[in-house]
């Protein structure tokens, strides 16, 4: 270690020096935070040779991981069978309102509605057998609400995916209105619900609505319920803002 007199006082130079600058340019960097999807996943951004670095463990939870020591040095883990890790990524909220594009974390499930179409008719691409699904009027348009579903539970299940025991499953528009579903584009020929589902698998799937050609849409609200026993009136309902 280099030691530089200055006076009768030395002043050493080194590991600790480093150390301090370091914390330095840290503190210099307070308030700044790191957004991923629009979402904060650090607040830990430290400046060191004009780069800016953030801990490895903020950077794995925020693709929905951790990060493992191996062999080579580290590894993002993201396997979602794995019940420590946290499922849904980036974009996981929890609770029970959401936008586009959000997993919702609501304990049993994690839902997200991916996407909306709006079509004189859908053809569908997921059930055994092809159906095409039509407006109930002439006046009036398909909404088709794609989702994507996961079992956050440690048993085997399947959701419900019914027209027919909807629950409170609805589209809301901003009059004030809502529109049961007119059906479900799903991997499975039943009825009311999805296939099933082991631990930390997922499926998508599109709810299908029937409204008045140029609603303006609010919200969806779904309902995540276990078939069949939270049938009729258990679960737990997801309010996602649409707006458009």
């Amino acid at each position: 270690m280099k030691t530089i007199t200055s006076g009768r006082r030395p002043l050493f130079l080194g590991a600790l020096a480093l150390t301090f600058a370091i914390v330095a340019v840290a503190l210099a960097e307070s308030g700044v935070r790191l957004a991923y999807h629009g979402k904060t996943v650090s607040h830990d951004i430290r400046m060191i040779d004009g780069h800016a670095y953030v801990p490895l463990s903020d950077m794995a939870r925020a693709v929905g991981g951790r990060a493992v020591k191996d062999a080579d040095g580290f590894t993002i883990q993201t396997d979602v069978s794995d019940p420590t890790l946290p499922v849904g990524g980036a974009n996981q909220v929890n609770g029970k309102r959401g936008t586009l594009g959000q997993m919702l974390n609501v304990g049993k499930w994690r839902f997200e509605a991916i996407g909306v179409d709006r079509a004189g008719t859908y053809e569908s691409r997921y059930l055994p057998e092809v159906r095409t699904f039509e407006p109930v009027g002439t006046n009036e348009e398909l909404v088709i609400v794609r989702c994507r579903i996961k079992n956050a539970q440690t048993v085997q299940m399947a959701a419900m995916l019914s027209s027919v025991h909807p629950h409170n499953t609805a589209l809301a528009d901003d009059q004030g209105q809502s529109y049961a579903p007119l059906g479900f584009d799903k991997h499975t020929g039943s009825t009311d619900e999805s296939p099933m589902m082991l631990p930390g698998a997922q499926t998508d799937f599109a709810a299908i609505f029937s409204v008045p050609k140029g609603t303006k849409l609010k919200d969806l609200v779904f309902s995540l319920q276990n078939a069949y026993e939270d049938t009729p009136d258990g679960g737990t309902d997801v309010r996602i803002s649409l707006g458009r």
